[in-house]
């Protein structure tokens, strides 16, 4: 009777055990040099590029502009409501998209039959590295993400020696669109102006981005702003700006390229590098 129980037992486990093998296998995340992907985010996108799978690549949102090989890609919608019949057409291997809180777009995938890697909309430096590592480890390309990873921390520590120079930190106003939206404590942003030496004019509003009103921009009165939206002389000719210290000086950088600091991944260092030579050639010449 004991080894007929004992018997009974290790054939459960035996069953158990390949249960568990098979669920791990469906939830794990498809891996290879014939994967199709489709992307659901410029940041991902870019990364996938910079990984070295653009080959792999087979469909990606509007929004996805850079590198140019990403336009030649074919276009699944916008990035919140893309067009679902055509990701399923596509016949993806895997998608991989941004954390949207309104967006019903993953679940939906999922019930399709889709494999999904779904990352966090990074806030943070470490956040972006943390998006760069899921994307790596998903596509069995955790070596290449780890060395891109490095490259960035060199560069910031560059940025970081030439910040001392900007004593003491300017402010800046940050218009990332119409009319005056602007970013707060929780973007990523933020901690790349004070990385630069600076700081953004709203850092202390614990928010990812809000619309600011023009009495709160003019009372804090920034050193720059930075406009993604419109052009400076725009910008000068708004009613009761004329005093601000930005536009007084000529202060005003409204031809960085937005996809630089918009998108959380890599690109954010050059973005940065560009900025900080911006604001000290403007107060070594004002």
């Amino acid at each position: 009777m004991k080894r007929f129980i004992s018997s009974v037992a290790l054939i459960f486990l035996v069953i158990l055990g390949i249960q568990w093998a098979r669920s791990i296998s469906l939830n794990a995340p498809p891996q290879g040099e014939d994967l199709r992907i489709i992307s659901l985010a410029p940041n991902l996108t870019e990364i996938l590029f910079e990984l070295g799978l653009g080959d792999q690549l087979v469909g990606v949102t509007s929004y996805c502009t850079y590198p140019p090989e990403a336009l030649e890609k074919e276009k699944v919608g916008d990035f919140i409501n893309p067009n679902l019949e055509k990701i399923v057409s596509l016949k993806p291997d895997l998608v991989v998209s941004e954390h949207w809180p309104s967006s019903k777009t993953v679940p939906r995938l999922r019930e399709f039959g889709l494999q999904v890697t779904e990352v966090i909309s990074p806030r943070s430096f470490e956040e972006i590295f943390q998006v760069i590592r899921e994307i790596g480890e998903t596509v069995n390309r955790s070596q290449g993400a780890e060395g891109l990873i490095h490259k960035m921390k060199e560069r910031l520590e560059a940025i970081e020696a030439k910040a001392s120079t900007l004593a003491p930190s300017p402010s800046v106003y940050v218009e990332i669109d119409l009319p005056s939206w602007t970013i707060g404590k929780q973007s990523f942003i933020t901690e790349a102006l004070r990385l630069c030496g600076a700081h953004s004019l709203f850092e202390d509003v614990d928010k990812r981005s809000f619309q600011a009103s023009k009495e709160m921009i003019v009372d804090r009165n920034p050193d720059f702003i930075l406009a993604y939206a419109v052009d400076a002389p725009a910008i000068s000719h708004r009613p009761g700006w004329a005093d601000i210290k930005a536009v007084k000086n000529g202060r005003i950088i409204d031809d960085l390229e937005r996809s630089l600091f918009s998108h959380g991944n890599h690109r954010l260092i050059e973005g940065m590098e560009q900025l900080q030579a911006r604001i000290l050639a403007m107060m070594e010449t004002s």
